[in-house]
């Protein structure tokens, strides 16, 4: 396995030092004789801790026209208790036979699933490594590309398409999209002038335009693009001369502006979705922002501001409330070190810790640095990186299981370990099933719910209204066993009163143990039984009106309200989440109707299969679920050897008179075949 960056004895001694040997002997026939750099190694001298995060691969831009583009790495292991050690030009030690490395001005790093995909701006391509050994996978040609964005196994890569050229008819700009599988372009669709980074919410592309290259005729879009069509649908008028584009976990988009470097200042800009669940601009916060990094509620940002005027940089760094609108800080650190910061470039924070990482890339033609600090500020340590450190990106440690080729089934539950996620639409049981209390926060509530239903506790869960939603997972990646159904998932219903609830499925891609990668849904009987009546691709957005009916409006012209009751008498909108709330989804055909003709006997019949809370619990194999039925956004079926997260959501918009909304509710799941499922993870692990 020497091919590993992590789970390493020794890392930075054994396995680089065997390496190295092995390049030194083969040097004059990988390159015809030119000269291979080997990585330097340097101790930062502070102890790793083992966590879920294992190294940092951080991209060096290199000055344009210099073809200095280099990677480094970062290594968080703490394997064998080792010190954290910083890997200086890793990539062209791993990939000798790649005569000019990495390329020209390296702009932009994600990882996607295991792999590791890199912007080479001025070498009009994208490289793609494995992200655990670092060797090279593909070449993807896309002439001047700038960002990144991926979603439903598809990588979105923004380009200004036309070479480096300031001129007032510069060419519109364009997005490509690139299959992850076959690493190949299969679309491509026109933006605005220049763009620059791009970010995915619910369904839809938003891509910041700069117009860079025609100074002084900026453009300020920011464009929307349907990925169900990938057609531009329309602009988003903002401020000049954008260039961040970053999502908060609330579907809130963050977009900066460059200003003009002279009278109109860098700011920085929040969209949201207005009752129509249209994004449109919502405000400003007034700070210069170059670079930034959303975590939770907070937004780290860099500020550098060039003004032609004074011919010089303002330098600002704080933090800003993604919920609030507002500043909370206006600096990150009261620590010396980050006054000794020369050209703050970039900016990454630990998603789980909160620690941070700073780039410098002091006078952009020398090697720069990298400064790491503590959760509250504290300086840690600082090392040298390549010319222009300019974006980082985390790598998480693969799963891993026990040794045993079989591991006893009684090590792991089949019950649900924790709700990673709980996002109700309002209704009549919401904020009472869990119960809220002043001050929950969405984790608390997220808690509340795995005390009700994780393990065999057998509590329930109401999810309100359509769209309403719980994520949830087990200690185990659940496996697709051919010809079994895989999931039971329990919810309340009885004869005649079936609130159906769609099932989605995801697998943990990035490894990151988040519920942040594609999701499929499981095919249900509808989708046979009803052609025609089944809304696909449908949206609602519900709009807080205090104790009052729950207005909502949705995708397909209507409009409509979420009735209260006489039988329940809180706040029918979840109180710890922000209005306007907005869903979309797969919308089954109504089920209920009134067999009195007075509104006194209402009926909600189930449908044949494929539904949560559509049959009773004791029916198992009416209440269980095959992974085999997972198909994509086009419906396209998808083969998924194992599932890490499951999602239910109310697939249902209607009201039933006086039993009110038609409303999922869960109250627990189990995988169906447990030893198999461990069998074959374990199988799996041993075959790599």
């Amino acid at each position: 396995m020497k091919d590993k960056i992590y789970h390493q004895p020794n890392l930075a001694k054994s396995w680089f030092l065997a390496l190295l040997c092995f390049l030194a002997l083969g040097m004059q026939s990988c390159r015809d004789g030119d000269t291979v750099i080997s990585s330097e190694p340097e101790d930062t001298g502070s102890k790793a801790e083992k966590g879920d995060i294992m190294g940092l691969y951080l991209l060096n831009q290199g000055n344009m026209g210099s073809n200095k583009a280099t990677l480094d790495f970062l290594d968080l292991s703490g394997d064998n208790g080792e010190n954290i050690i910083y890997h200086r030009n890793i990539y062209s030690e791993r990939n000798p036979n790649e005569i000019k490395e990495l390329g020209d001005v390296g702009n932009d790093i994600k990882i996607y699933g295991s792999k590791l995909w890199m912007v080479i701006n001025c070498s009009n391509k994208v490289e793609v490594a494995d992200a655990y050994t670092c060797k090279k996978v593909a070449k993807i040609d896309i002439p001047n590309c700038r960002y990144l964005a991926f979603d439903g196994g598809f990588a979105y890569v923004s380009a200004y398409v036309a070479p480096v050229n300031m001129r007032q008819d510069a060419e519109v700009g364009a997005v490509y999209k690139v299959d992850t599988l076959t690493m190949k372009v299969v679309d491509k669709v026109t933006v605005g002038y220049q763009p620059d980074e791009l970010a995915v919410v619910h369904g839809k592309l938003y891509v910041a335009n700069s117009g860079g290259y025609r100074n002084p005729n900026y453009d300020r879009t920011v464009s929307v693009i349907d990925l169900m069509t990938f057609k531009e649908e329309r602009k988003i008028d903002v401020a000049i001369n954008l260039h961040r584009c970053r999502a908060d976990k609330y579907g809130q988009l963050w977009v900066s502006s460059r200003g003009d470097y002279k009278d109109v200042p860098s700011r920085l800009y929040w969209l949201n979705s207005n009752a129509a669940g249209q994004m449109e601009k919502g405000g400003e916060v007034e700070v210069p922002v170059s670079n930034m990094c959303i975590v939770g509620d907070s937004l780290y940002y860099i500020g550098v501001q060039w003004n032609e005027t004074s011919k010089k940089n303002s330098i600002e760094y704080g933090i800003v409330n993604v919920s609030q609108h507002k500043v909370i800080a206006h600096s990150l650190s009261s620590a010396p070190e980050i006054q000794s910061i020369e050209m703050p470039y970039g900016i990454i924070v630990n998603p789980q810790k909160k620690d941070f990482y700073l780039m410098d890339a002091k006078n952009y033609v020398s090697s720069g640095e990298l400064l790491h600090f503590k959760a509250d500020g504290t300086f840690d340590w600082r090392v040298w990186t390549g010319d222009i450190p300019a974006e980082a990106s985390f790598v998480y440690r693969k799963p891993q299981l026990s040794s045993e080729p079989s591991q006893p089934a009684e090590e792991y539950s089949k019950y649900i370990e924790a709700v990673d996620e709980y996002v109700p639409a309002p209704g009549q049981f919401i904020n009472t099933l869990p119960q809220y209390e002043e001050g929950d926060d969405a984790k608390a509530m997220a808690r509340k719910c795995t005390e009700a239903i994780g393990g065999d506790k057998g509590g329930l869960v109401s999810l309100g209204a359509y769209g309403g939603y719980i994520t949830f997972h087990f200690d185990h990646p659940i496996a697709n066993v051919n010809g079994e159904k895989d999931l039971y998932i329990k919810g309340n219903a009885f004869k005649d009163n079936s609130e159906p609830g769609i099932v989605m499925v995801s697998q943990d891609v990035n490894g990151n143990g988040l519920p942040d990668d594609p999701w499929y849904e499981l095919s249900g009987s509808a989708d046979v039984d009803s052609v025609g009546k089944v809304v696909y691709c449908y949206e609602i957005t519900y709009t807080k009106d205090d104790m009052q009916d729950i207005p909502w409006t949705d995708n397909q012209g209507r409009s409509g309200v979420v009735n209260r009751n006489t039988f329940h008498a809180q706040e029918y909108f979840p109180l710890w989440l922000s209005s306007p709330l907005r869903f979309e989804g797969t919308l089954l055909p109504r089920n209920g109707h009134d067999t009195s003709g007075t509104g006194t006997h209402w009926i909600c019949d189930a449908f044949r299969y494929g539904y949560v809370d559509n049959v009773s619990n004791s029916d198992i194999d009416g209440c269980s679920f095959d992974i085999s039925w997972a198909v994509d956004k086009s419906r396209k079926s998808v083969a998924l050897d194992h599932i890490d997260f499951v999602r239910v959501y109310s697939a249902q918009n209607q009201m039933c008179g006086w039993l009110g909304e038609t409303s999922t509710e869960v109250s627990g799941a189990e995988d169906l075949h447990l030893q198999k499922s461990i069998n074959a993870k374990s199988r799996k692990r041993d075959n790599k």
